[in-house]
């Protein structure tokens, strides 16, 4: 069984995945996967078709299409100063029928993000195990750290940046380049440079085989279950976890799903079978024709049944994470913890295509076992404990130029006053009105943390706020993680 230490310290609200990939023409925030799993499907089981492309232009609806595109690709004067400028129409033009749907989880992803999003459904990784993010070509922030992974090993930390990599100074990079300096190393231990709080050091790390999807631990009679993935294993690994809780006769079962985005819902059944009675519905789904579908537990299945159950949910809880919370809540009266889920009731299906690209598109929505629709919605705990305000204030991406003086109003002024406060200083505020008091109490910390002490909201200054914060998750998260302490109360 694997030890639980966790590092669960987000400070930015993760969208969805399906959301980061709709928004990233706007916000250049793209997230990057280093050996960890960042799922973004699922609801519906995984369909890998590969499918050959057809044209067929000719017929009458699609004239206006094919006149606009040979003239766009012969006539067009712009066109002569962009290389395979015919790709970047029909990118264009497939990319405008998706975002007509209005559904931000039906895309088109290009052969990168394919083959991130072909990588997040398998359970382990070869590599060190951290998510990371970019702020810029230059910085790359680390999100998470992976439970047991040899980065966690080596004190790598949430809210850390990546600076260099064997030497290779990550600059001018995109997350897929960091990537493969990570994963393409010939060594089997990586020297990794970082920054945190200001700070340059280097770590060495053990490149190996990384699990990401099941941990658990035992406190007392209560066992702690958490699921940060359904990943493809995930339903055959949890077997090993049940079988410990059952051995040490615990009486109470705690499943945190807080983060957990989704994956295989073949995953979700294998669990809610070992949980569950032989046919019970786990979740409904419902087509475009109106009809519905019961989804049940399987058969075969040993059962592990426990007094009380406890599901800790946040707002990153979504799509097979769902499903599970609804059937362990309706079926089990498992009391929910935490506050609202994301709320993605609805399933896609995946196509490759033989170039690499992928179309990936909403098919049904599913409902609870008793019909409750969830999309948009999500599920409402039913005892809701928040965390601090800095877990729910998001990061804006800064330009290394970008300033901003106090007695102004600006976005930053609201994530600077609430880390400030979360790490003990005194604002006199949380909002967009970045005022004198705040100012003096970054100026504080600017000097605290040997950065230049202007009190001015900066680029570097927000990076390091970010890292403190994580710091300080880290450091007392038994007590700081008021939604578990709240759920261990209610197990006992």
């Amino acid at each position: 069984m694997a030890d639980k230490k966790v590092v669960r310290y987000k400070l930015v609200r993760h969208k969805w995945p399906d959301e980061i990939e709709a928004e990233k023409k706007r916000r250049r925030k793209r997230i990057g996967i280093v050996l960890a799993c960042i799922l973004c499907f699922m609801g519906g089981f995984l369909l890998n078709v590969t499918i050959h492309q057809t044209s067929d232009a000719s017929s009458l609806e699609f004239q206006k299409f094919e006149e606009i595109y040979k003239i766009m690709k012969n006539n067009f004067y712009f066109g002569k100063d962009e290389d395979n400028f015919s790709e970047t129409l029909l990118n264009g033009a497939i990319n405008g029928m998706v975002e007509a749907g209005g559904d931000v989880h039906t895309m088109y992803l290009d052969n990168e993000q394919t083959q991130s999003f072909t990588s997040s459904i398998e359970g382990s990784f070869v590599g060190i195990g951290v998510r990371y993010y970019s702020v810029d070509d230059s910085t790359f922030l680390v999100d998470s750290v992976v439970n047991n992974s040899p980065a966690e090993e080596a004190g790598i930390l949430a809210g850390d940046q990546l600076y260099a990599i064997d030497g290779t100074v990550c600059e001018n990079m995109s997350t897929n380049d960091v990537q493969n300096l990570i994963v393409n190393s010939k060594s089997d231990t990586i020297s990794i440079e970082i920054i945190r709080e200001g700070k340059h050091q280097t770590v060495k790390v053990e490149k190996r085989t990384v699990q990401d999807s099941v941990f658990s631990e035992i406190k007392g009679d209560i066992a702690i279950l958490e699921l940060d993935s359904f990943a493809e294993t995930s339903g055959e690994d949890i077997k090993s976890h049940l079988d410990s809780f059952q051995d040490a006769k615990c009486s109470s079962l705690i499943v945190d799903l807080r983060d957990n985005s989704g994956g295989y819902l073949k995953s979700v059944q294998q669990i809610a079978s070992y949980l569950l009675p032989q046919d019970t519905v786990i979740f409904k789904e419902e087509a475009k024709d109106g009809t519905q579908e019961d989804f049940k537990t399987l058969e075969g299945y040993k059962q592990y049944t426990f007094d009380k159950v406890v599901v800790l949910v946040n707002n990153n809880t979504a799509s097979a994470a769902e499903v599970l919370t609804a059937a362990l809540q309706e079926h089990l009266d498992a009391t929910v913890v935490g506050v609202t889920t994301y709320g993605k009731g609805t399933v896609q299906v995946p196509l490759t295509f033989k170039d690499g690209t992928m179309f990936k598109y909403t098919t049904a929505e599913w409902l609870t076992p008793s019909g409750k629709k969830i999309n948009k919605k999500g599920i409402t705990p039913d005892v809701e404990v928040k965390l601090d305000d800095a877990f729910y204030t998001s990061a804006p991406i800064m330009e290394e130029d970008e300033v901003y003086k106090p007695d102004t109003v600006n976005k930053a002024a609201l994530s600077v006053q609430t880390y400030l406060k979360f790490l003990g200083y005194p604002v006199d505020r949380c909002d967009e009105y970045f005022s004198v008091a705040s100012s003096d109490a970054l100026k504080q910390y600017q000097e605290d943390k040997g950065l230049e002490a202007t009190g001015n909201i900066d680029a570097k200054t927000m990076s390091s706020l970010l890292s403190s914060c994580a710091v300080k998750w880290h450091t007392d998260e038994e007590k700081l993680d008021l939604q578990m302490n709240k759920a261990m109360e209610l197990a006992q």
